[in-house]
């Protein structure tokens, strides 16, 4: 299940509990307009709430930001651009140094089609990818791509370089239903379960 689908399976349920109550059925038709003028309220209130943050390129979740870089590559298909959401390494280091590997990796892939966007993490611990903030913050940085930029929520992947690395053994498994596929490079899986990891495609 991915960011789209999950919604849609919400907005199914509240169409079928309204159906319900409803003097005669929804037919499949029907359910499919519902469902889409759901989503495009979804999406035109969140244009609204977060053009702000977007514009930033930094947002706000639990005390904490995360802000990120941006480069867009090759021409989008019909579908939507893919987001691909690049981890920096560094971790358990001052700012400086977090800093420069930020800058860094943002330079480090070129996708030949796509968004690509290299977040900062909001703090510089040795586990600055993977603490309990981060999946809410990525969960809202996937759902701005998706409502501002048009990105295709069904091609949306993570990768990451060492302690960038570490997050995608831990954010693979912990937000599978959020990526296409996800890329580890040079990180440590810190006994992470792999089990959740079934139906996502996951290079080493």
């Amino acid at each position: 299940m991915n960011l789209r689908r999950s919604f849609l399976a919400t907005a199914a349920m509240l169409l079928a509990a309204r159906c319900l109550a409803a003097p005669s059925g929804l037919d499949r038709r029907g359910a499919d307009e519902a469902i889409a003028r759901l989503w495009n309220e979804r999406r035109e209130t969140l244009r609204a709430e977060r053009g702000d943050e977007f514009k930033a390129r930094a947002l706000a979740v639990a005390g904490k930001t995360l802000r990120w870089k941006e480069r867009v590559f090759g021409t989008a298909p019909a579908s939507g651009p893919s987001l691909w959401i690049s981890l920096h390494g560094g971790g358990g280091a001052p700012p400086a140094v977090n800093d420069q590997q930020w800058a860094n990796q943002i330079r480090l892939y070129q996708p030949a089609e796509g968004i690509y966007v290299a977040p900062r993490a909001p703090t510089d611990t040795w586990n600055l990818w993977h603490e309990g903030h981060i999946d809410p913050m990525f969960d809202r940085l996937i759902e701005d791509y998706v409502a501002l930029r048009g990105v295709d929520p069904n091609r949306v992947y993570v990768l990451g370089y060492s302690a960038g690395g570490d997050g995608v053994w831990q954010l693979g498994p912990r937000m599978a239903d959020r990526w296409a596929a996800a890329a580890m490079m040079a990180g440590h899986p810190n006994s992470a379960s792999l089990l959740s990891l079934r139906n996502l495609p996951f290079a080493i």
